[in-house]
């Protein structure tokens, strides 16, 4: 297992000393030289990252983070957690919700040859514990080898080139894999330079795929990648990936090693993309779209957490933040993890700085609507109630594949309360 890191509170600090709330994760990660959502894992602590990029972070940005200190080893599995600091951090370890009815078309999907599944949802709506909790069972059950690939872990350099991108995504599968396989490892790369500099990328990283991993495997394998809305970033990369994906599928209906191979594709949509419909995975397969819990789904959370609540209890939760898996667990986790903490005060204090809710969740949307006026504008038309015209559907499309609104009863909503409010008051400045 690779060791990953978290902040100490002290750390935390030394960050909150160097950057005021005016800043967002992305103007942090241009000059950390870390992709956004690594920086956000780093100052949110809920993830650890590998102990490369605290550094890179601590050197780019001179804060002279020190281990130990500073930060620290963040043990993440299902019965421990290195160390508690506040509400917020941690919250997620292994309390999850069964979706049964999702679970086993996901489950019953990528026993199919060809399989391309496809998981869309807006972020923290809980694609990667759904498909890792999958994955489990599929390993226990069928025997099938499975290995996780999160966009999240690469670094910038990998995520701007495309033969770097293939470059780490065969190294990352091959690694995973082995050795249980023994399967032939090439760590020297002569050849894949020598076939790129000929044949292209693409058809490098796919000769590698089928004479190094498929054709050493004796059972399906399961490739799991998560966080691909990372990629839309650069388009030409992007297409050219999609179309590498979508080219592996259609082998699976020639070549025998290829029908090995099941692939589920993760992402949070994205309006502004823009495919080929013959070259790309996004249009075929099963596609699967995360709904926010029902009443019935909080309750088990609460029951998890070991909160007797009635439906009074959960009814009033819900008034404030819908069913949004992310809000629902920091919430549950805040009030069972802290002193004096109450359904009641959550409510009361959620849309002010000192609620528990104010958190990089928030202030990556307020980032992105104060970017894009012309959204930050039809957010607050929707939250006056004023008719929007046929000119702002594009708007609400792309505030609906954020996550921001919903469309409920043939109307256009905020998602929950707690959003309404936070966007109200922040978005005064808007012209």
């Amino acid at each position: 297992m690779v060791n990953v890191y978290i902040l100490t509170e002290v750390g935390k600090q030394k960050v909150r000393q160097k950057f005021s709330l005016a800043y967002n994760f992305t103007e942090i990660g241009e000059k950390a030289d870390l992709h956004r959502t690594t920086v956000a894992k780093i100052i949110d602590g809920n993830e650890g990252v590998s102990l490369k990029s605290i550094e890179r972070f601590s050197d780019n940005l001179d804060l002279g983070l020190e281990e130990n200190i500073d930060y620290q080893l963040f043990q993440n599995n299902k019965n421990h957690v290195t160390k508690k600091t506040n509400y917020s951090q941690n919250y997620k370890v292994s309390k999850y919700v069964e979706r049964p009815l999702i679970e086993q078309q996901v489950y019953e999907s990528i026993l199919l040859t060809g399989c391309i599944l496809r998981i869309k949802a807006p972020k923290k709506m809980g694609k990667t514990i759904l498909i890792n909790r999958v994955l489990e069972q599929l390993k226990a059950n069928q025997n099938y080898r499975t290995v996780y690939i999160s966009f999240q872990e690469a670094d910038n350099s990998h995520l701007s080139k495309l033969s770097e991108l293939l470059r780490w995504l065969y190294t990352n599968v091959s690694n995973q894999l082995n050795p249980r396989d023994k399967l032939e490892f090439p760590h020297k790369l002569n050849e894949w330079d020598n076939l790129t500099n000929n044949l292209g990328s693409k058809v490098t990283c796919t000769h590698y795929f089928e004479k190094y991993l498929l054709h050493k495997l004796n059972s399906p394998l399961v490739l799991y990648l998560d966080n691909l809305e990372l990629l839309f970033i650069n388009e030409n990369i992007f297409q050219d990936f999609l179309g590498m994906l979508r080219s592996w599928n259609d082998r699976a209906s020639r070549n025998y090693l290829w029908q090995k191979l099941r692939l589920v594709i993760s992402y949070a949509p994205n309006t502004d993309i823009k495919i080929n419909p013959n070259q790309s995975p996004l249009n075929i397969g099963t596609v699967i779209e995360l709904p926010e819990f029902t009443p019935e789904q909080v309750q088990q959370f609460a029951e998890i957490y070991q909160l007797n609540w009635d439906i009074f209890q959960i009814r009033e939760l819900m008034n404030m933040v819908g069913g949004h898996p992310y809000l629902i667990e920091l919430t549950i986790h805040a009030i069972k993890t802290c002193n004096n903490m109450t359904l009641k005060k959550v409510i009361e204090t959620a849309p002010k700085k000192d609620s528990i809710y104010y958190s990089p969740h928030l202030q990556e949307y307020l980032a992105i609507l104060k970017q894009h006026s012309n959204l930050a504008k039809v957010v607050l038309k929707i939250i006056k109630g004023e008719n929007l015209g046929n000119m702002e559907n594009y708007a609400i499309k792309t505030l609906d594949n954020l996550g921001i609104v919903k469309c409920q009863d043939g109307k256009i909503l905020v998602r929950c309360e707690l959003y309404r409010l936070y966007f109200e008051s922040h978005l005064g400045d808007v012209k």
